[in-house]
């Protein structure tokens, strides 16, 4: 797989857009993940600005192994996802750094554009998807276990949660056939 992916600037189906994050987003996007749910578990300070967001993200962006997306359903700003690249490990692509604003939990927005982001990497050449989560979130590891990626099991990370502990992350791995073997 070569990196950079060759993303479009938006992709969209079925009401659901994803187009690469922009500074001009970060106002909508602080506005939509403003729940301290959505950053339960996120080993950072929860931004308390639109620019300390926007901040977090170009930070993430930095290292040019991250591609950015401001998530949007009808229009409206809801959350945030990226494509994240391990030059140790280039046969794949790690989805992740998912944040969904709470009104759209359960809706099948975060599948609708794991779909889009998946369809694209794999179309791409990617061997395999990762995905992981913390430990503690089983609502995440369920998400990520509908989209038929294989439990990896956990390991310990280097990323320290808020409350001091250190993070265990919870790994996945999706293979082609396994997504086309999907309904």
């Amino acid at each position: 797989m070569d990196w950079p992916l060759d993303v479009p600037d938006e992709l969209s189906a079925d009401g659901v857009s994803i187009r690469r994050y922009r500074p001009d987003d970060a106002s909508d996007l602080f506005i939509a993940l403003s729940d301290d749910r959505v950053w339960e578990h996120i080993p950072r300070a929860v931004p308390r600005a639109a620019h300390d967001l926007d901040a977090v993200i170009q930070s993430g962006l930095a290292t040019g192994n991250r591609i950015t997306f401001t998530i949007r359903e009808a229009g409206v700003v809801a959350g945030v996802t990226s494509f994240i690249f391990d030059p140790a490990d280039p046969g794949g692509v790690e989805i992740g750094a998912t944040q969904l604003s709470t009104s759209v939990w359960g809706t099948g927005l975060n599948g609708a554009v794991k779909r889009l982001l998946i369809d694209l990497a794999f179309a791409q050449g990617a061997e395999w998807i990762q995905f992981r989560t913390d430990e503690r979130n089983a609502r995440s590891a369920a998400a990520i276990t509908k989209l038929g990626a294989d439990d990896l099991g956990t390991r310990q990370d280097t990323l320290v949660r808020r409350d001091g502990t250190v993070r265990r992350s919870w790994f996945f791995r999706l293979q082609p056939s396994s997504w086309r073997a999907l309904p």
